[in-house]
């Protein structure tokens, strides 16, 4: 079998370079998520944020199915969970995720809205004109419902910067 992907130090390197691991599977013919795999295996990427601490900081229980229609796999609850993911500070996120959040942030701002959940809608997700009641909040929290602290919080909350 042929090896494809230089040593781990080369591809650190090209990280260090600022390269991503997209542009660096185009040097090697291959994706960028077989770099995130090389790096991750290598230790390059170290932190990732899990599927249940992303879902804390969510205040709704999403609907989940194997088949489609489920609400996480909509084009904005991707957005979302790819929003959460790098907010939370998560090491192993792809180009894509971090390109997917930025985005999300970005049409928030500009837009004043914050991300409301209608269990019965058909995508779940939507966006709604921020109130004042929001704050800087990304979701339309509940009322009744406590809010997480700490880094769950932080990932949560808009910042102008």
């Amino acid at each position: 079998m042929q090896k494809v992907l230089p040593d781990l130090n080369a591809l650190v390197r090209l990280k260090e370079q600022g390269l991503t691991d997209d542009q660096i599977g185009a040097r090697y013919n291959v994706s960028g998520q077989a770099v995130n795999k090389a790096l991750t295996l290598g230790g390059y990427y170290t932190q990732a944020v899990s599927r249940e601490v992303i879902e804390k900081a969510i205040p709704w229980t999403i609907k989940r199915t194997e088949a489609a229609g489920s609400h996480h796999n909509s084009y904005l609850g991707k957005s979302v969970m790819a929003y959460l993911r790098v907010a939370m500070g998560d090491e192993t996120a792809k180009d894509s995720h971090r390109l997917a959040a930025k985005r999300l942030r970005a049409r928030l701002l500009r837009d004043d809205q914050v991300i409301d959940y209608d269990s019965h809608s058909k995508d779940g997700f939507i966006l709604e004109d921020r109130e004042e009641r929001d704050g800087a909040l990304i979701f339309r929290w509940p009322v009744g419902k406590d809010l997480p602290e700490g880094k769950i919080l932080h990932a949560i909350t808009l910042d102008e910067g």
